[in-house]
């Protein structure tokens, strides 16, 4: 997998060089932009999901750049198609003869240039509160490039994507296994949520939960983690240890600037994909740490957007898009009078339609929220690196609370003069520990502007101790992983660990709904065929060889209702008439192929507390082939497909719950709705039709 992940990788550094390269010429750049989003739904596949198998992905894969190459070869120069298509050829494993070895593309897109070491320029004076918390701190890198977004067609920035990760490979055993990273706060306190519970969810909905990754440990969330747990022989509780997290997600635990994000995000309010209003003067605010209009943040992070994914930004936004590029580039007396005309309600928190929906579409893009993340990191988490040295002179004990207090900070205030020399002071005195940050919390309080102070020093002063009330909501932080623990050099300077895993996920908002589709013509293979027995006493199933290695695997997806009998459940055509005995048993190297499906229909079943039958999973292709009507490529092959009726409702109520389901980023896939049954699948595009 980890080679296909690298290759994937190569194949859009390639087309986006290709894409930048065929400047003016709309239909080539629209065929690569489809290569691109092939591309991205693929890895998405095997990184969420997982293919079928190895031979799978490089088919998928080859498939793909066959696509390009058509769509490259008659407009462009050469040598770009020989890159691709060499780089098809390794993939297939047939090297080229004599052909050297495809080189990556040079990096056309370095990285942000992150505030230096001693802290960044005071700008202005006071801090700027965001929608229940704040905006950043001007005093950031500008947008990548010369700052502008490539019109729809146009020429669009050719750029390097952020280095592969080799998940579930060489990672380091956890420090404390058994020590928690995050959990469940108590009753009446303020719920973990953020990215790192959303990396916690969408490996739990991988391994075989269906649950909405939206990011809020709450009882659904603990309630999948603890059937995780117990199908996994562990004693379940509301806590994600480290050794639990490494064990689900493949990945090292959450990184100091992972954890500190989590709390800031929260206090911000906006998270990946909210806008508000005008209500501070910073025009528009948006996404995960409140990036503005007014100080050039939003312009940047759109920038990004675009480079990951070129066109993205038009399509989410549509009919809005020129305008939305004018106000931009308007000077910020302008910018604000447009945000006036957008802003409504007590404050101007609220914005209007159809603004509000179209930063709704784009902040649920996954590339979308790996921009956010990596903006607060290379730009934000940088600054407070910078304040931590400035403030807290080496020699003085430095703690997690420590590192997350000047983060905050870095997002939350721009530092004057005078608050910039008390601070200096504060740090040369003898205090330190909670003392110290007691003293900072002050300093800081008192110079921003009278409205916002209490405000400011209620959020700092919830890292001196670690617990305190923000905007009316309690804070523990020990259960968002931040306590007053040492830390080290390594701990500030560690990567992202969850953004890989956040930036995989689906945003479940229109990507790509097809119809017809071949499943489209399996009426006659399904209706009015029998469906899987409740099996009471001996398995029918119990003969094969097999039977107690699958047993066990299902056992650890942690299903409520579902059971390994009814997943083996071979269809009513296989028991007689012409296609009796042709199916079989689904082949080992296709198990974890069924597993977001089922996890769907059986959350469907207990969402909607109604029986549910099931009608056809897996089909031998030899069984595939015998039922009149069959798809010649049906998910069922690959067992990823689900037919199913329910003792209440109809096709089109148990449809649309799947729907919803869909929407909100719990699976990516197929929903038929036929006269009597509904099919579902989790092939990792979105498709509709009506049998």
């Amino acid at each position: 997998m980890d080679q296909t992940i690298a290759q994937i990788e190569e194949a859009r550094v390639r087309l986006r060089t290709a894409f930048s390269a065929a400047a003016g010429k709309q239909d080539v750049q629209q065929g690569i932009q489809i290569s691109l989003q092939d591309l991205a739904d693929l890895q998405g596949q095997i990184e969420l999901a997982g293919m079928m198998n190895d031979a799978a992905n490089v088919r998928a894969l080859t498939s793909i750049l066959d696509k390009a190459i058509a769509v490259v070869r008659f407009d462009i120069s050469g040598f770009l198609v020989e890159d691709l298509k060499t780089l098809r050829q390794r993939v297939a494993g047939a090297p080229a003869p004599g052909a050297a070895p495809a080189q990556p593309a040079p990096d056309s897109n370095p990285p942000v240039s992150a505030p230096a070491a001693s802290g960044t320029a005071p700008v202005a004076s006071g801090t700027k509160p965001a929608p229940g918390g704040t905006t950043p701190a001007t005093g950031g890198t500008g947008p990548a490039a010369d700052g502008t977004l490539a019109t729809p067609g146009g020429n669009g920035p050719a750029a390097v994507p952020p280095a592969a990760s080799s998940p579930g490979t060489g990672l380091p055993q956890p420090a404390n296994p058994n020590g928690p990273v995050i959990s469940l706060s108590q009753s009446g306190l303020r719920r973990v949520n953020g990215p790192v519970v959303m990396a916690i969810q969408l490996a739990l909905i991988r391994n075989g939960q269906a649950i909405d990754p939206d990011g809020d440990f709450g009882g659904i969330t603990a309630g999948a983690l603890q059937r995780w747990q117990a199908a996994n022989g562990l004693r379940q509780t509301n806590i994600v240890t480290e050794q639990q997290w490494v064990t689900l997600t493949g990945r090292s635990v959450p990184s100091l600037f992972d954890l500190c994000l989590g709390v800031t995000s929260d206090f911000e309010g906006t998270k990946f994909d909210r806008v508000v209003g005008n209500f501070d003067d910073q025009g528009l605010t948006f996404g995960l740490i409140g990036f503005t209009l007014l100080n050039g943040e939003l312009k940047a992070l759109l920038t990004r957007i675009e480079t990951l994914k070129p066109g993205s930004v038009a399509i989410a936004f549509g009919a809005l898009y020129p305008e939305l590029m004018t106000v931009l580039d308007l000077p910020q007396a302008q910018k604000q009078q447009w945000a006036n005309t957008v802003s409504f309600g007590p404050n101007r928190m609220e914005v209007a339609e159809p603004w509000k929906k179209a930063f709704l579409r784009i902040g649920s893009f996954p590339h979308a929220r790996r921009a956010q993340m990596e903006r607060a990191r290379s730009v934000y988490w940088e600054k407070a690196l910078g304040h931590l040295d400035r403030f807290e002179p080496a020699g003085k004990p430095r703690t997690a609370l420590d590192a997350a207090f000047w983060y905050d900070a870095a997002v939350q205030n721009s530092l004057g003069s005078d608050e910039t020399q008390q601070l200096s002071a504060a740090g040369a005195s003898n205090l330190s520990g909670s003392e110290l940050r007691e003293r900072f919390a002050q300093i800081i309080s008192d110079g921003s502007l009278q409205a916002w102070r209490d405000d400011v020093l209620k959020r700092k002063r919830t890292y001196v101790a670690g617990t305190g009330t923000v905007h009316g909501s309690t804070y523990d932080l020990a259960a968002w992983g931040l306590a007053d623990r040492p830390i080290s050099a390594a701990d500030l300077a560690a990567p992202s660990s969850i953004i890989d895993v956040v930036a995989s996920g689906t945003s479940g908002w229109n990507e790509g709904t097809l119809a017809p589709d071949e499943e489209a013509s399996e009426v006659s293979a399904v209706e009015g065929t029998a469906s899987a027995p409740v099996v009471v006493g001996t398995s029918p199933h119990a003969g094969w060889a097999l039977y107690p290695k699958f047993v066990s695997f299902v056992e650890q997806l942690g299903l409520r209702s579902i059971t390994a009998d009814e997943l083996l459940f071979q269809g009513g055509q296989n028991q007689s008439g012409s296609c009796q005995g042709l199916n079989t048993y689904p082949p080992e190297e296709l198990w974890e192929n069924i597993a977001p499906t089922a996890a769907v229909v059986d959350k469907l079943r207990n969402d909607l507390a109604q029986p549910v039958h099931l009608l056809s999973i897996y089909r031998s292709p030899a069984y595939n082939s015998c039922i009149q009507g069959s798809a010649a490529h049906s998910q069922h092959m690959q067992y990823k497909a689900i037919d199913f009726v329910m003792d209440g409702g109809n096709p089109a109520s148990w449809s649309a719950r799947l729907k919803a389901y869909r929407a909100s980023g719990i699976f990516k896939g197929g929903i038929g709705v036929y006269r009597t049954f509904v099919h579902v699948d989790t092939r990792g595009s979105n498709a509709d039709w009506t049998g």
